[in-house]
């Protein structure tokens, strides 16, 4: 059941009037990717047409985006639910994405210009997160951290399936963090992307794309371990408010993105 229309919305009401389905369906993804809609949970269309304030046949077109992304999962006579993986599963998309990622971050070593390198320089201190507070500001950091090698690959098909892998795995990193640990993994995450920029900056594309394989496989152990010990999956009976994550602006740069 979704909270009173008192409450506050989880989606951003759209602003615009053109191509309405793909900007309810990417008001409807930012949600689940920032895991203000939770995995597991259940999305009602009425409510959700309400506050995005479009059609439910244009929510109905978006849910059936999400679908084909894998980010939701279409229950017969239930309706629409937010897809929520298995651990295996869950394991497998980390470890397609560390080999994918390794090849992105190998290819870029020879592409990055001077402004990327600095980009990621300056990014650096941005994917550090002290407390719980910081961690939705300190994860898109490091998303755009972690994207720029991968777009500077020049590969568009690791771009399209690194993408989907992506947003198939952020929402469990920001909802299950343990807040006790968040400063040491925070450490030890700013040290190996500092490995990582040594690599690229060196153009050791084999180097680069070590190091980002066992970055990742650190991540996914750490997370695997906590998810073992909380594998509950949400209900979308209670709501938990969160303010929306901060998105800065990305500045173009040598490549013209």
């Amino acid at each position: 059941m979704f909270p009173p229309e008192t409450e506050e919305k989880r989606v951003k009401p759209i602003q615009k009037q053109t191509s309405l389905t793909q900007m309810a369906y990417e008001a409807i993804r930012e949600a689940i990717v920032t895991g203000r809609i939770k995995p597991g949970e259940r999305m009602g269309q009425v409510e959700l047409a309400r506050q995005l304030g479009v059609s439910e046949r244009t929510v109905r077109e978006a849910f059936a985006q999400l679908v084909a992304k894998g980010l939701a999962v279409h229950e017969p006579y239930r309706g629409v639910r937010v897809t929520a993986l298995p651990l295996e599963e869950l394991r497998e998309v980390y470890m397609m994405r560390a080999l994918l990622e390794g090849r992105a971050v190998e290819l870029a070593a020879q592409h990055l210009c001077a402004d990327d390198l600095e980009q990621m320089r300056r990014l650096l201190p941005s994917t550090v997160a002290l407390t719980a507070s910081s961690m939705k500001f300190a994860q898109e950091s490091n998303r755009q951290f972690h994207w720029i090698p991968i777009r500077a690959s020049g590969s568009r098909v690791l771009q399209r399936v690194l993408e989907q892998l992506w947003e198939m795995m952020f929402a469990y990193e920001l909802l299950y963090q343990d807040e006790r640990e968040i400063a040491h993994t925070s450490r030890v995450d700013l040290a190996q992307h500092e490995e990582l920029l040594r690599a690229l900056e060196a153009r050791d594309g084999e180097e680069a794309a070590q190091v980002i394989r066992r970055h990742i496989a650190s991540t996914v152990d750490s997370l695997m371990a906590r998810l073992e010990g909380q594998r509950s999956v949400p209900e979308g009976e209670d709501s938990q408010e969160n303010e929306n994550p901060i998105k800065p602006k990305g500045e173009e740069n040598c490549h013209g993105y």
